[in-house]
């Protein structure tokens, strides 16, 4: 018997991994056997769907308003280099506001097990928003959310420097 590092307590029922939105990557098979020795599962971009990068800063309160805006919202995944936001397949093309970045196809995406959340993350990377089936966030939805969290940012430093004189 294989004990995974996610096992659920005795006598509690455990729930598989949710994995419709790996399917279409046909990465299912080695991303569970990565899971259940406790590693980082790989999946490459562009293949299901696309991931944009945004500043770890920002990723909060772009989530917060994609939220409420009521938007689609996939999984968002707290990396070293920022938060990556998987977005439906295509919907990223011609994305351009500083500070994103939509990883090439074919870059590979490090996945922890879903149960693995900020703040206690495995290899630095750990859930922001959690993955399920829900269909992934849309490109232009998180670009318009990112930028309103970028300029409350920006005005919110402003407003700091202008009381700190």
């Amino acid at each position: 018997m294989t004990i995974s590092p996610h096992s659920a307590p005795a006598g509690t029922a455990v729930q598989p991994p949710p994995t419709g939105w790996l399917d279409p990557t046909g990465r299912v098979p080695a991303v569970l056997a990565a899971w259940e020795h406790g590693a980082l599962g790989e999946v490459p971009a562009g293949i299901a769907w696309d991931v944009v990068r945004i500043p770890l800063p920002l990723a909060r309160e772009t989530v917060r308003r994609m939220r409420a805006a009521r938007a689609p919202l996939g999984p968002v995944l707290s990396t070293p280099l920022g938060a990556d936001f998987v977005v439906a397949l295509g919907s990223a093309d011609g994305l351009e506001v500083a500070g994103m970045s939509v990883l090439g196809r074919g870059t590979l995406v490090l996945l922890p097990h879903p149960d693995v959340v900020e703040p206690d993350p495995i290899g630095n990377r750990g859930w922001i928003v959690c993955p399920s089936d829900r269909a992934p966030a849309w490109g232009p939805d998180l670009r318009d959310a990112y930028a309103e969290a970028r300029a409350a940012a920006a005005a919110e430093a402003a407003e700091t420097t202008e009381t700190a004189r």
